[in-house]
């Protein structure tokens, strides 16, 4: 089986598309190892051919190639109507609707087989057997087949595929992750832009009633390197900070000078790890941390970009894609959220650098973030035959 796969973005890369393309190649290689595929190129696009049996699973591991615009699959027969026509009725017995078109193509002129018989052999085949009306214009259902003098290619119509950009082609971006659904997607993001997202979780011992929150935060890495192909997870103790902030600073910016400290461990951590920013789960008014004035007040804690993903989109949009790449049910289990411990009653909503700043002056900060890395640990996963490991 056959799968011809066309990227777009970095097709418009000029002179750069040769990196792109190669790297899209190299991590296909890892993503369908276990498949007996090969991959190779073909004209502005790749071409995947794996035995037949291992088609579905194929297929399957394709919607996580990042880069990947469109998927066209399709199987080699002789280039014989006969041959031909059991294996355009299956690709269109697969799809749905009333009508049914084929696109018969003969590059080679010098065939003595011409699209028109394959055409009307094929279509006659499908017709009665599907009962399905013949539709040229704009059919419901679609199979292109390609005459060569090495035989037929038959193909369904183009599927989507996942876009975006290769893995790990736009750099390395640290991620603060906790076991919600916001951090996941907006990690998945940025990997889903090229971006290398090694992850940092930050924890402390779960309420009552509540579980840890690294059993899902590793399931998440693990969701996530079926995208990125390898993934480090740094774990962070985060409990003292939050006794420090409690001992020594006002009720009302607790949670703000909680995710300052985060900021300021994520920039000394991207440093150790030569990242170029940190990824946030931020999203415009969701909480009272996330308000316009407190975001740049904890922001100002960092000189390091912050990259907020979500920052425009709601809860419900959020879910949608935590659904789509598969932290969903994983977000939903009851599990710790640290900045949720020693809440106040009435959170500030509109803080500035400065009054942080103030609030913090009684904490020796630089301590704590020295504290937190040296105590930081680290998982590391990749993708092994298609499954995170370990």
């Amino acid at each position: 089986m056959e799968f011809l796969l066309h990227g777009h973005e970095f097709n418009l890369k000029g002179g750069n598309r040769g990196f792109f393309t190669t790297r899209l190649r190299d991590n296909l290689k890892i993503l369908l190892d276990g498949c007996g595929c090969t991959v190779g190129m073909r004209g502005l696009g790749l071409v995947v051919t794996c035995p037949a049996e291992q088609g579905d699973e194929v297929r399957r591991r394709l919607d996580r190639a990042l880069g990947v615009q469109t998927i066209v699959a399709g199987e080699r027969t002789a280039a014989d109507p006969a041959a031909i026509a059991p294996v355009a009725l299956a690709m269109i017995a697969s799809q749905e609707g009333p009508s049914f078109g084929l696109n018969v193509l003969r590059p080679d002129k010098a065939l003595a087989l011409t699209s028109y018989e394959v055409a009307v052999h094929v279509g006659r085949h499908i017709e009665e057997t599907l009962g399905l009306e013949v539709n040229l214009k704009s059919p419901a259902r679609r199979c292109t087949i390609v005459l060569t003098r090495q035989g037929a290619l038959v193909s369904r119509a183009p599927q989507p595929g996942p876009g975006g950009m290769p893995a790990s082609t736009a750099g390395r971006l640290l991620g603060l992750i906790s076991s919600g659904f916001d951090s996941p997607v907006a990690a998945y993001r940025m990997i889903h832009r090229g971006a290398r997202v090694p992850l940092l979780h930050f924890h402390a011992a779960p309420a009552a009633g509540l579980g840890s929150s690294l059993p899902p935060v590793e399931a998440i890495a693990r969701v996530l390197t079926g995208y990125q192909l390898h993934t480090r997870l740094y774990l962070c103790p985060f409990l003292p900070i939050q006794k420090a902030i409690v001992a020594n600073s006002p009720p009302a910016y607790r949670v703000l000078l909680y995710r300052r400290m985060m900021l300021r461990i994520g920039a000394a951590l991207a440093k150790q790890i030569h990242a170029h920013g940190l990824i946030t789960g931020d999203s415009l008014g969701q909480v009272a941390s996330q308000t316009v004035l407190n975001l740049e007040a904890v922001s100002a804690a960092v000189s390091l970009p912050v990259y907020r993903p979500l920052i425009g989109n709601d809860k419900i949009a959020i879910q949608a894609e935590a659904r789509r790449i598969g932290t969903f049910d994983i977000s939903g289990e009851l599990s710790d959220d640290c900045c949720s411990a020693f809440l106040p009653r009435s959170p500030a909503l509109a803080a500035s650098p400065e009054e942080l700043q103030q609030a913090e002056s009684t904490l020796d900060v630089e301590s704590l973030i020295r504290d937190a890395i040296s105590a930081l640990q680290v998982r590391r996963f990749s993708l092994v035959t298609g499954t995170p490991n370990p």
